[in-house]
């Protein structure tokens, strides 16, 4: 019984050690990805125009978040 429990460990270490060596990492995202998660803003689109006083309002808000 004690056997059988020291070779799982060995067996899993070694293939825990394998998996790190040989296994692939994954593939970093291309400038193309990245685009095409990226969402355009814009304010017209939605119907919104931003007046100089809308902009006033939201500008502290807008700046504290940065």
């Amino acid at each position: 019984m004690v056997l059988h429990r020291k070779t799982n460990t060995v067996l899993g270490f070694l293939a825990g050690l394998m998996s790190a060596v040989f296994g692939t990492k994954p593939a970093k995202p291309s400038i193309e990805d990245l685009k095409r998660t990226e969402f355009a803003t814009s304010t017209q689109r939605l119907g919104i125009r931003f007046t100089d006083r809308i902009r006033d309002v939201f500008r502290f808000k807008w700046l504290k978040k940065m």
